[in-house]
């Protein structure tokens, strides 16, 4: 296989016909055990020796989804609690996608400007995934404090106060959005 995919732990149909490779040559590299077909699309690399990073799979398994919630507030350092599956958010018209064995995933369906706002893709060498930047986390967590509980909520918005790269204004223009600003407003005046 191409040199250029030894640096990335998944790839895509699309990009194996565009390195020149015919369905009959994927086939054959299936064959040889060098790439394990995920689902139609998508196939992992055997021999990938980059860091293994589950959020790779989100966009394999969910095409439109982005890493939210508390697998976000854990990458961007605002929760300390370690989930048990990845949490992805998808548009609300879009096709539930199957959840995998492996990583665990749960989706949360999520209406507009909810799902669009504060998207940003993390590249990793060859590898990227998108994932909701640390304002909109806390927004996302914020309105979903009852099923959250109060206790993670709290800990992630005082931990994005006590970060030296927060951005307030923007946390308030998602709130605004997003329909938290309230809420926002008032447990920060509590922590500022």
């Amino acid at each position: 296989m191409a040199p250029v995919f030894s640096e990335k732990q998944f790839i895509s149909t699309k990009e194996l016909h565009e390195a020149g490779y015919s369905n009959y040559k994927i086939r054959q590299i299936i064959d040889q055990g060098d790439l394990i077909a995920v689902n139609r699309k998508w196939y992992e690399n055997v021999h990938y020796s980059g860091e293994i990073n589950d959020f790779y799979a989100v966009s394999v398994y969910a095409e439109q989804g982005i890493i939210c919630l508390t697998s976000a507030a854990v990458y961007h350092g605002l929760s300390s609690e370690r989930p048990m599956q990845i949490d992805v958010a998808i548009p609300r018209n879009a096709r539930m996608p199957k959840s995998p064995d492996w990583p665990a995933m749960k989706f949360y369906r999520m209406t507009e400007p909810r799902y669009s706002i504060g998207i940003m893709e993390v590249k990793e060498e060859s590898n990227s995934f998108l994932i909701y930047d640390k304002e909109k986390t806390v927004c996302d967590i914020i309105y979903h404090r009852n099923k959250m509980g109060f206790e993670p909520a709290m800990e992630v918005l005082k931990r994005y106060v006590q970060q030296s790269d927060r951005n307030l204004n923007r946390l308030i223009s998602y709130a605004k959005h997003l329909r938290v600003a309230g809420m926002i407003k008032q447990y920060l005046e509590v922590l500022l």
